[in-house]
């Protein structure tokens, strides 16, 4: 780093904090400040690259936003800039202040400023003046008053008590000690209105946790036990943290029930080979108690119990699919039948098995198990796993997609018959379907790209639109939007069949045929509906079907080679459809699973408590739409998750994870900024080697994002007139 030689004028700085920090909702935030700043004073001796000057300005700077702003710590570094450059300060020097601010909120690249005033920050949430100033802000009783206490322990107390194991710098580390044997007297000497006297045992969410590993690494459970603390977490407010460790572990803690689910899914077997029936209730219930046992190793309370328990069991369907997966296998042994994905000659008799599919649920694209759901669904796998398959998928096109070469097309299901069909000229179709539940973003996006490519192989297209907006109006205008957005990226809107799924007769007229031809016990054990399902819940995945197989009504040109693209959740809707095809007339549909694009953040969905995964509006701040404004785009951008280490020394010696399931930004690469299968390529070995850091890596995105969306806008705004007619006309919209 450059040593700076400016340094602000001391008497200017002072007088003007006052009324930087003047009407501030955070009425402690200078003295906060202050405080910052002489702790990083007291650091600076252990970090002799950090810039005192630089420290000093980001720490007195580093609370300016306001506290209820989502982007405080930008809004701190803006007002730091704005006074800096009003002071006539060198801009090296601007940049490394306004770093250091970013460092302090774990904001942007590795920075040695910003790493010393983190550790500041951090420390002075174990100072007693902290405790001190947010304890005097305490509303009156009421609604109000508990809300704060729960922030003050929330966001002070608990990470205060769980400091020391995220401390770098040995100095910071003795301090913290240094500060913790003044502050805790001081909390015993609070009255336990404001700080419940046992507060000691909050720290024992860090003692579960290591406690969980330990026992996931495969120590002893009675010696982790005995050095475990008695009574478990006591307070509800934190069993947010306690479900956070458990779902982060309650794959691995599935695993050390291995035994017992085994023995369930035998018996399970046996019964089902016995008399074709699978008491299911059963084998949830051995994995509830599995789970109770285990928390009651851990030393975790009852309600936690339940709560690993809840969990076991959103996964028993996965182990009631592996149970049934099994069966199929025993039960084509015994009828000399042989179930082999890999098999030239058996691949399309296994879509004929009715494998049921309690893996994925609806809308479920879980890109963590995408391996494990290639070879349980017995799909051809095209992904970086299998290169040798996906050599000889790419074969087939002259050119291939750029998705095909880099592995974002993770698996087929019969595709080389639809491939065959179309290279001899025959009426092919390729089928897709959106839910219009909000602006188009680049997963769809990711989708219309592989609709252009075949559809300029000569493929008809039929796009289908899910209205899960509530709205018929609502979605039929989201269905145009989109079909522009589509068209400006060079879709062949006179060459394609959109619809609305409710508009259409053909669909609800075969939906309501398939349903009379589906037993209620297929979309039970396909779809894993209970008797407490709404019936809206079994017509859905009729229209679903209905979608796959309508085209092929006489009324739409008959029975053709389709190709179904959808991600691998999809697969359980494509493997009905083929089993009843047939009966109906139809030929069986093909399938390509594209992999979906990683959410820029980490989001976990409190109704069933998984990591939502995949871009989705469901999650806007996840999602990157086509008319989000630059700034959010690159706000986003710059947030988002990637496969990156903890430090820029770590990332240096160890490199980076490009995997695009992992990292956001290396999925924006794969699918939009470097789709080029060499460049891409080229790009994760950077990424590998240390050699591209993250901070880099982000901004390449964002440019190359920057110019995409650029170019579409202005083609969109030179669409002629009969495009956009024909676009409302598809979706039924007025002019």
């Amino acid at each position: 780093m450059t040593t700076q030689s400016y340094t602000p004028d001391a008497h200017r700085l002072a007088a003007s904090l006052a009324a930087i920090y003047a009407g501030h909702p955070d009425t402690r935030g200078l003295p906060a400040a202050r405080r910052v700043a002489v702790t990083a004073a007291d650091l600076l001796p252990h970090e002799p690259e950090a810039d005192p000057a630089a420290v000093n300005a980001a720490a007195l700077f580093h609370l300016a936003g306001r506290p209820d702003d989502p982007a405080r710590a930008e809004a701190s570094a803006a007002i730091a800039d704005a006074w800096l450059r009003g002071a006539d300060a060198p801009e090296p020097f601007m940049a490394s202040t306004r770093a250091a601010i970013l460092g302090a909120w774990g904001v942007g690249d590795d920075d040695v400023n910003g790493r010393l005033l983190w550790h500041a920050a951090q420390l002075d949430l174990a100072s007693v003046e902290r405790h001190a100033d947010y304890l005097k802000d305490v509303p009156p009783a009421g609604r109000a008053r508990e809300d704060y206490l729960s922030a003050y322990r929330r966001e002070c107390l608990t990470p205060a008590l769980g400091l020391r194991e995220r401390l770098s710098i040995p100095a910071a580390i003795e301090m913290y000690g240094a500060r913790m044997s003044r502050l805790a007297p001081w909390l015993d000497d609070q009255d336990a209105a404001l700080v419940p006297g046992d507060w000691r045992r909050l720290s024992e969410i860090a003692d579960i946790r290591r406690g969980v590993e330990r026992l996931l690494d495969g120590e002893d459970p009675a010696l982790v036990r005995s050095e475990m603390p008695a009574g478990g977490v006591p307070y509800a407010e934190y069993r947010g943290q306690q479900r956070a460790i458990i779902a982060g572990s309650h794959e691995r803690i599935l695993e050390l029930t291995h035994a017992r689910i085994e023995a369930s899914r035998n018996v399970a077997a046996e019964k089902y080979l016995e008399s074709d029936t699978i008491h299911k209730p059963a084998v949830e219930e051995n994995l509830f108690v599995g789970a109770r046992r285990k928390a009651r190793q851990l030393g975790l309370s009852t309600e936690t119990a339940e709560d690993i328990a809840r969990l076991l069991l959103s996964n028993a369907r996965e182990v009631q699919e592996r149970t049934l997966n099994d069966i199929a296998q025993r039960l084509s042994r015994l009828h000399g039948q042989i179930l082999d994905a890999d098999s030239p000659e058996t691949r399309t008799e296994e879509a004929d098995m009715a494998i049921p599919s309690l893996v994925v649920r609806t809308g479920d694209q879980p890109l963590a198990r995408e391996n494990e759901l290639i070879k349980e669904l017995r799909v051809t796998g095209l992904n970086e796993a299998y290169p040798e398959q996906r050599a000889r998928f790419a074969q087939w096109f002259e050119t291939p997609h750029p998705y095909i070469l880099t592995g974002q097309i993770v698996g087929s299901r019969d595709a080389d018959l639809f491939m065959q069909a179309l290279a001899d000229g025959q009426r092919c179709r390729v089928i897709a379907t959106m839910a219009t539940d909000g602006p188009m973003h680049l997963g769809h996006g990711a989708l219309g790209n592989l609709l252009i490519y075949f559809q300029s192989l000569g493929a008809e297209i039929s796009l289908g639109f899910r209205d899960e907006s509530g709205s018929g109006e609502v979605a039929r205008q989201t269905m145009c939007d989109r079909l522009l957005t589509l068209a400006a990226n060079g879709l062949d809107l006179e060459r394609t069949d959109a619809y609305l799924q409710l508009d259409r007769s053909a669909v609800v007229e075969t939906a309501f045929a398939l349903g009379e031809a589906t037993p209620l016990s297929v979309l039970n054990s396909a779809l894993g509906l209970r008797l407490s399902s709404s019936a809206t819940d079994t017509f859905l995945p009729l229209l679903r079907l209905a979608d796959i197989l309508h085209v092929q009504q006489p009324e739409l040109g008959g029975p053709c080679r389709t190709l179904v693209i959808d991600g691998i959740g999809g697969d359980v809707y494509v493997r009905m459809a083929r089993n009843v095809a047939e009966g109906f007339g139809f030929v069986k549909p093909s399938a390509l699973y594209l992999r979906m694009m990683r959410s820029l953040t980490t989001y976990d969905d409190p109704a069933t408590g998984s990591a939502v995964e995949v871009m989705t509006n469901a999650v806007p701040q996840g999602r990157i739409a086509y008319d989000d404004a630059v700034d959010d785009i690159r706000r986003r951008v710059g947030r988002a998750y990637t496969g990156g280490r903890r430090t820029l020394e770590e990332q240096r010696k160890l490199g980076g994870n490009p995997d695009p399931r992992v990292c956001s930004v290396s999925s924006l690469h794969a699918f939009h900024c470097t789709p080029d299968g060499d460049a891409y390529a080229a790009l994760q070995e950077r990424c590998r080697s240390g050699d591209l850091l993250c901070g880099e890596c982000k901004a390449s995105a964002l440019d190359k994002l920057l110019e995409y969306f650029e170019q579409r806008h202005e083609a969109r705004s030179r669409l002629p007139e009969s495009v956009s007619e024909r676009a409302r006309a598809l979706a039924g919209t007025a002019r």
